[in-house]
C-alpha cells in the first residue's frame, strides 16, 4: 500500500491524462512494421519501477487494446505480431501512463464486468472483482422469480445493474447517482448494450429526509442493492495511487466510521422497500458485524437483519437485509 503520494507523480499523473485525450489510432500507417517484442524492450522494467504490479497481464491488455484483438487470441509470447507506426506510438503512450499508474481500465477506455462490456471513464469508479462476487451472489438468489422491480443506489457506470438485467430478463431496473457524469455514463452504457428498455438512471445526490428524486417518491421496489462508498476517511492515505490520483474519491469516502452513506441507504430502505422486499450491500469487511448491531438497536420492525457473505479473500463484506413482511 502506498501512505503519500509524491509531487512526480502528481505530474505524471496530468501528463498522462493529457497524453490519453485522444482514442487508440486503428488507422494504417505507412512505414516499416516493428515486431512486438521488439517494441516491448525495456518497458517490463519500467513498468517495475513506477510500481506496477502484474506488468505480463498490463502489458498484454495494452498490446490486445492497439492491435484491435480481444484478450484471448493474443499469444503470450507475442509471436509474429507486429505494429505499424501509429499503433507503436499508442502502445508507447499508454505504456507511459500506466507508468504514471493510470488505472488500466482507464487507458483502454472499457472493461469486461462479467458477462458485459463497460464504456469507463476517469469520472467513474472502476468496478472491482470482488463486485463480480456480490452481483452473481444477489442473481443467484433472484433466478427463480417472475418479476424483479429493482432499485440500485450509486449505480456508478452501470455496471452492477446492467449485469443483472443481462443475466435476468425479468428484472427491471432503476438506479439513482449523485454524479452527473456516472449517470451520462451509465445510460450510455444501458444503450450500448440494448438494456435501455429496462434500465432508467436519475441524477440525484441522497440526503437526510430527500433520499430519493421527486419522480420516484412513491415507488417501492422488491429489491435494492449498493455499493456505497465505505473507505473510512482516515484510510484515503494508505490507498494506491492509481485509487487517489485518478478515481473520483467521493464513490469512495465513506465517512468517519465508512457506513456514513450506507446509513442513508437504510432509510431509503425502510421507505422504498415493499414489506417482504431485500437489501443487498457491498461493504468493507468490517461492517457486517457493525450493521447487525444497527439493525438490532435502531431498525427492529423495520429492517431485519439476515445474513452476511464472504469474498473469494475470505473476508466478510455482501449483506443481506429485509424489511419485515406487514
Amino acid at each position: 500500500m502506498f501512505k503519500y503520494l509524491t509531487r512526480p507523480l502528481h505530474l505524471a499523473s496530468r501528463n498522462a491524462i493529457r497524453a490519453l485525450s485522444g482514442n487508440a489510432a486503428t488507422t494504417a500507417s505507412s512505414g516499416p512494421l516493428i515486431e512486438v517484442n521488439q517494441a516491448l524492450n525495456g518497458w517490463e522494467n519500467k513498468l517495475k519501477d513506477a510500481g506496477v504490479q502484474d506488468t505480463e497481464f498490463n502489458i498484454k491488455c495494452i498490446v490486445s487494446h492497439v492491435l484491435g484483438k480481444k484478450f484471448s487470441t493474443v499469444p503470450d509470447d507475442f509471436a509474429q505480431l507486429k505494429f505499424n507506426s501509429a499503433q507503436l506510438a499508442d502502445f508507447e503512450r499508454f505504456l507511459e501512463a500506466r507508468c504514471a499508474r493510470m488505472p488500466l481500465q482507464h487507458i483502454i477506455g472499457e472493461w469486461d464486468f462479467m458477462d458485459i462490456t463497460l464504456k469507463t471513464a476517469p469520472t467513474v469508479f472502476i468496478p472491482r472483482p470482488e463486485t463480480e462476487e456480490f452481483v452473481r451472489l444477489v442473481i443467484q438468489q433472484y433466478k427463480q422469480e417472475k418479476h424483479v422491480n429493482m432499485l440500485e443506489v450509486g449505480c456508478g457506470s452501470g455496471a452492477m445493474s446492467l449485469s443483472m438485467l443481462h443475466s435476468l430478463p425479468q428484472v427491471e431496473s432503476t438506479a439513482i447517482e449523485r454524479s452527473k457524469a456516472a449517470t451520462a455514463l451509465a445510460w450510455e452504457n444501458a444503450k450500448m448494450l440494448g438494456l435501455d428498455n429496462r434500465f432508467k438512471v436519475f441524477n440525484h445526490t441522497m440526503e437526510e429526509d430527500k433520499y430519493m428524486p421527486d419522480e420516484l417518491q412513491d415507488k417501492q421496489y422488491d429489491l435494492i442493492i449498493s455499493n456505497p462508498p465505505y473507505v473510512k476517511t482516515e484510510e484515503f492515505q494508505f490507498l494506491h495511487p492509481e485509487v487517489v490520483v485518478y478515481e473520483n474519491l467521493n464513490a469512495l469516502d465513506g465517512g468517519s466510521d465508512g457506513l456514513r452513506i450506507a446509513r442513508l441507504v437504510f432509510e431509503l430502505a425502510c421507505r422504498h422497500l415493499r414489506p417482504g422486499g431485500k437489501l443487498w450491500l457491498e461493504l468493507g469487511n468490517e461492517h457486517p458485524p457493525l450493521v447487525k448491531t444497527i439493525m438490532n438497536l435502531k431498525y427492529q420492525g423495520r429492517l431485519n437483519y439476515v445474513a452476511s457473505y464472504y469474498d473469494q479473500y475470505k473476508r466478510e463484506r455482501f449483506v443481506e437485509l429485509q424489511r419485515p413482511e406487514a
